[in-house]
């Protein structure tokens, strides 16, 4: 635990609700409440500043049939938002001599080494691999004829059945950028056996457990009995409609957990003070990857990397199963934003940009 030292003298456990600034924080109440259906799905924010918590709270309903206002610890799904814990997931591997960054993945997964053209982790990490994403329409078709309800291992033998993961034939590892769930999925099936434990497991022990963040895991049965976790919203015909789960639920890497706004600030303490990973790897997963023309991807390691009014951040969106997620780390000053939602027509990044502007 020496690692975290000094950690909890900085993270408090938050309380229901948090508001520093009274004027601030009515500012950001005003801007969400405008964006609400009355006795609709809401969402939850945080705001983390020179790292001090200075706004969490909740709007809204987290479930429509036994009314349940949205609080800091309601648990959403993370979607696409939880790639970059499968970023830092590699970066910790690759500091304990696990792995290589630019290990090629066959090396850790031997199944895809017949394979001719060698795709590294770095790629994946960058989307610059070609790997072919099954979560387009066809290729969960393709996978779920296999299996009802796939695992990772279902897609690793589903890429070695094909003969060929690549996305085109015609491109190299590391040509352009194209976004691939399927990538992700791969690194999580690394990350199992660089470490020899569950994906499950590594986040919860490595992770979660040290952090103190109670309210965030990967497994997806607890989805049915943790009453604190918010129903998933479509929309149809103007109507709010349960989601309900996904055949998919089992994958993990690409965007597999559960968390809340409260344990998102504690991570983001962790992550600001160096307490999972070193300075230089958090660099490394906050810079854009570049092509083999080194024509910059403006994605890191599960994170979107650009500018918002010149100022640089770190950013990712997320949608899966009625959930709504977005995260944003701005990277030259200490602030950062977390959205979580099920309400499927609210835009979050106007939201955080508010916030944005409210503590900037």
């Amino acid at each position: 635990m020496s690692l975290f030292r000094g950690f909890w003298d900085r993270i408090a456990p938050l309380p229901k609700a948090i508001r520093v600034d009274a004027g601030r924080s009515a500012r950001i109440d005003n801007h969400v409440a405008a964006q609400l259906t009355p006795g609709g799905p809401g969402l939850s924010v945080a705001i983390v500043k020179s790292g001090k918590t200075m706004h969490a709270a909740g709007y809204g309903l987290a479930d429509l049939r036994r009314p349940t206002a949205i609080e800091p610890d309601t648990i959403f799904h993370m979607a696409s938002c939880g790639k970059q814990l499968t970023g830092i997931g590699i970066l910790m591997l690759a500091e304990a001599g696990k792995l290589g960054l630019d290990d090629p993945v066959s090396r850790h997964l031997p199944s895809l080494a017949g394979f001719d053209r060698k795709v590294t982790l770095r790629q994946l990490l960058h989307h610059t691999s070609g790997i072919r994403d099954f979560y387009d329409e066809s290729g969960i078709e393709e996978v779920l004829s296999r299996c009802e309800r796939p695992a990772n291992a279902d897609i690793l033998r589903t890429y070695v059945d094909l003969g060929c993961p690549m996305a085109r034939p015609d491109i190299r590892p590391g040509d352009e950028f194209n976004y691939s769930n399927s990538g992700y999925d791969l690194l999580g099936t690394v990350i199992e056996r660089a470490s020899g434990m569950s994906y499950h497991d590594f986040f919860q022990r490595r992770v979660f457990d040290p952090l103190q963040m109670k309210d965030t895991f990967t497994a997806p049965d607890r989805r049915l009995t943790d009453r604190r976790l918010a129903v998933g919203y479509a929309l149809d015909h103007g109507n709010f409609v349960e989601f309900g789960g996904s055949d998919l639920d089992d994958l993990v890497g690409s965007g597999s957990f559960y968390t809340t706004v409260s344990d998102l600030c504690r991570y983001d303490g962790a992550l600001a003070t160096n307490a999972l990973v070193s300075a230089d790897s958090m660099r490394i997963a906050l810079t854009s990857g570049r092509t083999n023309e080194g024509k910059p991807t403006d994605y890191g390691f599960g994170w979107y990397i650009g500018s918002y009014k010149g100022m640089p951040f770190a950013d990712h969106d997320g949608e899966w199963i009625g959930y709504y997620a977005y995260i944003c780390r701005y990277l030259d000053r200490s602030l950062s934003i977390f959205v979580l939602s099920n309400h499927p027509d609210i835009d979050l990044v106007d939201i955080a940009n508010v916030a944005t502007a409210v503590y900037s």
